[in-house]
């Protein structure tokens, strides 16, 4: 069968038994895992001595995590077994490095795919080792700052009214990405506050064209809405539409940095079937204030995905 292994590592600005003791009880748990996030309906059952854990839900599916061994700041191992959408078990070991600034985690998980699903390695590697990612960011400041500093508002289904908008388009590697979308923004900003201010109506938006994770590669539109069309003579800059159409609505209450926890909780929504999306339609981005004067913690975006 495939095999699969996934390695992420981050540094936490704590001592280590702090993190370890957090991690090793699994009370703890719903507060960082990058999965129940996205469904904190989801029916969880843990062990009075927090050693381990089930989960049942529509969204996630189901499957049970115990621990089996640990070494206080140094390891600690679990058995994890899925249940559904298919049955699988894997190994996930935690480990603990001291550093100047703090402690370095690492999470490991050894797994496979059952043989029919071999075209899927690749794929599920890079998709649960962002999921690991968005963890290890949710842990950091969950340890750090006492609470992760973000929450997520599932809205469902709702309708999205025709806009107009100004904006700019840019293809890009899943590497530079969010340094290139800084930039254009700082560019457009100043842009439409000159020349295109009374015409603006609306907060801005970035539409996602491509988001390949395994090739590496993103292109994207920033944007600001506007009242009405208009017409530019800027090389770069073009006017456009977005129609009529009903979206699922993901909000995410806090820092951008965690904005990855409303696309991957949108990815889940969709494979258990409570959307079916609109292919022809891009998804996009609705960045609801304004993070000059707005603290990290109350910033609101919402993720949107078109559906039929």
């Amino acid at each position: 069968m495939p095999q699969l292994f996934i390695r992420k590592k981050i540094l936490i600005e704590k001592d280590c038994l702090s993190i370890f003791n957090i991690i090793n009880d699994f009370h703890h748990w719903p507060k960082w895992s990058p999965w129940l996030i996205a469904d904190p309906q989801a029916n969880i059952t843990i062990d009075p001595n927090g050693k381990y854990f089930n989960w049942k839900s529509p969204i996630l599916g189901s499957g049970e995590m115990s621990l089996i061994h640990e070494e206080e700041c140094q390891l600690i191992n679990y058995d994890l077994q899925f249940f559904k959408p298919w049955k699988s078990n894997a190994k996930v070991t935690f480990y603990f490095n001291s550093k100047d600034k703090g402690t370095e985690v690492v999470w490991t998980m050894k797994s496979s795919l059952p043989f029919y699903l071999f075209w899927m390695k690749k794929q599920m590697e890079a998709f649960v080792g962002m999921d690991y990612d968005r963890g290890l960011l949710l842990l950091k400041d969950l340890v750090e700052k006492g609470t992760p500093q973000c929450t997520l508002k599932i809205e469902g289904i709702i309708p999205f009214n025709p806009t107009h908008y100004f904006g700019y388009r840019r293809k890009t590697s899943l590497t530079k990405f969010k340094d290139d979308m800084a930039k254009d923004f700082k560019d457009l900003f100043p842009y439409m506050t000159e020349h295109y201010k009374d015409v603006v109506s609306g907060m801005p938006f970035s539409i996602y064209h491509q988001f390949d994770v395994l090739k590496g590669k993103v292109e994207y539109t920033i944007g600001f809405p506007i009242k009405y069309p208009i017409i530019t003579n800027h090389k770069n800059y073009f006017v456009n539409n977005l129609p009529k159409m009903k979206v699922h609505s993901i909000e995410l209450i806090g820092a951008y940095k965690h904005l990855a926890n409303a696309w991957a909780a949108q990815m889940m929504y969709q494979r258990s079937k409570k959307f079916k999306p609109l292919k022809k339609a891009p998804p996009f981005e609705i960045y609801l204030n304004n993070p000059m004067d707005t603290p990290e913690t109350e910033l609101k975006t919402k993720v949107m995905y078109p559906v039929r």
